[in-house]
């Protein structure tokens, strides 16, 4: 396993993490009013950039059971990455205590990637020399079947904020396939996970959230949910792509 230089393990602190399903509607309104005050996320090249994620779960699916009993103390496990370039993928521990959350990733090259997607059973064998969610990986499929299990996948518009370290998203069009050796294919054939038009905003931020942008950000009817794009891709996929 080869880790591109300085990319030594980037631990996150936990962050408050909230959560609004909105309507197409809705989602305009917030990035109206919002863009006067935010900046656009780095990654984002022009209103928006794309997401894939390959997600990992064990054999009898804890990690997707936990969320589903909403287990207070849970991780889940993660390669990611942006606008289909295969040069930058991103392995991910996402922890959540609570209403907390807190992430720990690692940068993978495109070989372990492609390691992992022929031989679904294993991950490289040299990451058991390796530290931090490396190791984790390769031991959780050692003893628990780790293995990966279904693809999310989605367009992302991203504000930042620095005081409070504020990132608020819009997720759009997410869908899921199981077909996890599609990883890599910009045709996979996906399953819609919302119904049309319903989309995720996403608020996360460390200690409080400024004042002038709970403000703008006020949900009138929207509820907060624990929405786990995971958790409902794996629904999805339980029920042949019908929406949950």
């Amino acid at each position: 396993m080869r880790v591109s230089d300085g990319t030594s393990c980037k631990l996150i602190t936990m962050r408050h993490e909230e959560k609004f399903i909105c309507s197409e509607r809705e989602l305009n309104v917030f990035a109206h009013r919002l863009q006067p005050f935010m900046y656009s996320d780095s990654h984002q090249s022009g209103d928006s950039y794309h997401i894939r994620s390959l997600y990992f779960d064990t054999i009898d699916d804890r990690m997707y059971g936990e969320s589903l009993d909403g287990v207070d103390k849970r991780s889940k496990y993660r390669i990611r990455f942006y606008n289909m370039r295969d040069d930058f993928f991103r392995l991910e521990r996402k922890d959540t205590i609570g209403r907390l959350k807190q992430k720990q990733s690692v940068i993978v090259d495109k070989m372990d990637v492609e390691r992992i997607l022929c031989d679904k059973e294993h991950v490289p064998g040299d990451w058991q020399d390796k530290q931090g969610v490396l190791q984790e990986v390769y031991a959780l499929c050692q003893t628990d079947g780790l293995r990966p299990v279904a693809i999310v996948d989605y367009t992302r518009m991203a504000f930042v904020y620095p005081i409070g370290n504020v990132r608020i998203t819009f997720d759009c069009d997410i869908s899921c396939t199981f077909r996890v050796g599609d990883l890599m294919d910009p045709n996979a054939v996906l399953y819609p996970v919302l119904p049309a038009g319903k989309h995720i905003l996403e608020v996360k931020y460390d200690g409080i959230l400024p004042g002038f942008l709970s403000s703008l950000l006020n949900m009138g009817n929207l509820q907060q949910t624990s929405f786990s794009k995971y958790t409902y891709s794996r629904i999805t996929i339980d029920n042949n792509g019908i929406i949950g």
